[in-house]
């Protein structure tokens, strides 16, 4: 499976050689919060309102990291202010796909 960075398709999405075949996360570059009333948050950093029709989730019920999100919207009551589209459980080589089914919304 490939991946989009900085708008160019990569094929090779992660280079396990300079890694010794793991799994190294890199630090996220997304540092601002989420919070009431677009206050900064803990950290200092600065924030977002939340509010309805802003924010938008993709997810695939086949991925780890994505169940977890979907866990979290739910345990801190977002369900309201954050839309979701789950993508085809199928993946291809050019990754997954908004084709709908029983499992599958496509891109709402």
């Amino acid at each position: 499976m490939g991946l989009l960075v900085d708008g160019t398709w990569q094929d090779q999405w992660y280079d396990t050689k300079s890694t010794g075949g793991r799994f190294v996360r890199k630090d996220a570059s997304f540092r601002n919060w989420i919070t009431e009333d677009g206050a900064v948050g803990p950290s200092g950093e600065g924030g977002f309102a939340a509010e309805a029709d802003r924010y938008h989730l993709y997810v695939s019920l086949a991925c780890p990291w994505a169940h977890r999100t979907l866990i979290f919207r739910k345990l801190k009551k977002l369900e309201n202010l954050i839309s979701v589209s789950v993508v085809h459980h199928f993946m291809g080589a050019e990754g997954w796909t908004f084709e709908t089914d029983d499992a599958a919304t496509g891109d709402l």
